[in-house]
């Protein structure tokens, strides 16, 4: 019989994200996501310099974010993009109520929806990506 090798389970999940306003994504992440910044960092390369932000995700830091500047005009052109995606990604959170509260009448506020197991709350992030937010009953 022929030996498997068995290929390792990656235990992290970074997610990039196109992004014009770094400040104004953070500040969003942070205040309402439960997000924390990893890396804040200004890179020197060849072309000038870079701005390299990530976040990890307080109920699982082994989540990330990665905010990247749109080095094209069409990588521009896809800030905010769906790609064919419903969200973004989903996250859980123990404090739906006072998203829903504080994002209710801001631009970033999408739905609000209450099932048997789970209420569920879709923002919009500053640069127009869908993002669920779920509390479990």
């Amino acid at each position: 019989m022929e030996s498997r090798k068995e290929t390792p389970i990656l235990d992290s999940i970074n997610i990039g994200i196109y992004c014009l306003n770094f400040d104004e994504a953070k500040n969003f992440y942070i205040e309402n996501l439960g997000f924390y910044i990893t890396m804040d960092s200004t890179i020197q390369c060849d072309s000038g310099t870079s701005r390299r932000l990530t976040m990890a995700h307080e109920s699982n830091k082994n989540f990330s974010i990665e905010f990247i500047h749109p080095s094209s005009i069409e990588q521009a052109h896809h800030v905010g993009s769906k790609g064919g995606t419903i969200n973004l990604f989903t996250l859980p959170t123990k404090n739906i109520d006072i998203l829903k509260e504080r994002l209710g009448k801001t631009a970033f506020f999408v739905n609000y929806v209450e099932a048997p197991y789970a209420s569920f709350l879709s923002v919009e992030d500053p640069m127009g990506n869908n993002i669920c937010l779920y509390e479990p009953c």
